[in-house]
């Protein structure tokens, strides 16, 4: 029984502006997750003085959290879509995707897990 999809990355990001940024992500991320017509029930951003920020959304279908190192140009993010109501791999799929877009991502390790 497979009752969701999570992927885990691990990425380098050509822009050190964006692994800077709390607020820009979270713009991004919070147009994203309504465009994608998915349901945030919380959310935590949290941004370091030295640099970088690390944030969580939580979903009525699960979660997302990123963690961003500008002093190395990398990021962390999980993201997971459970498929209660609805088959969401290609939805979990194309967010993971639009993550990696939005930080302009190379060197990228990724692990698709069925839960």
């Amino acid at each position: 029984m497979v009752v969701g999809t999570h992927i885990l990355l691990n990425a380098k990001s050509s822009s050190l502006d964006l692994l800077q940024s709390k607020l820009l992500f979270e713009e991004f991320i919070l147009k994203t997750i309504n465009d994608l017509e998915l349901v945030q029930v919380g959310a935590v951003f949290h941004g370091f003085d030295e640099g970088g920020f690390t944030c969580v959304v939580c979903l009525t279908e699960s979660h997302l959290a990123i963690h961003t190192w500008p002093e190395f140009s990398y990021y962390t993010a999980d993201v997971y879509l459970c498929d209660y109501t609805r088959n969401n791999y290609d939805l979990t799929i194309l967010l993971s995707n639009k993550i990696k877009e939005y930080f302009s991502s190379y060197e990228i390790k990724e692990q698709i897990i069925s839960r």
